[in-house]
């Protein structure tokens, strides 16, 4: 009897699935199913397979870090980030004012330097 599964696997295995599947010129759900029959196959022959375990606590805390780190990183960012746009804006929108002699015409400020 065919059943259909779905499940979802993380993108580096997705990518070794794929380099096997090029490799064997094979589509990807057939090298799934490959891949699959070959692991029975040797779990029947009396090999160990070594089974990924789950993550331990530590792991998700030091990722959690990770992610607090990287979330102050992209505050900080967006703080630089308005903080040039806001310099950016403020000198195109004033107007750039000279030096108050350059300004006036010359005859003016030798008239005044009296």
């Amino acid at each position: 009897m065919v059943m259909r599964c779905s499940f979802t696997l993380d993108p580096e295995l997705l990518d070794a699935i794929d380099s096997y599947a090029k490799k064997g010129s094979i589509g990807r759900n057939e090298a799934i199913l490959e891949l699959i029959e070959a692991g029975f196959a040797s779990l029947e022959s009396g090999k160990e397979i070594e089974i990924k375990k789950q993550r331990t606590f530590e792991e998700y805390v030091t990722i959690r870090k990770d992610v607090e780190e990287m979330k102050g990183l992209v505050q900080n960012m967006r703080d630089e980030l308005r903080l040039v746009h806001h310099t950016i804006e403020s000198d195109y929108c004033k107007e750039a004012h000279g030096v108050p002699y350059q300004r006036r015409s010359l005859w003016d400020y030798l008239k005044g330097r009296d």
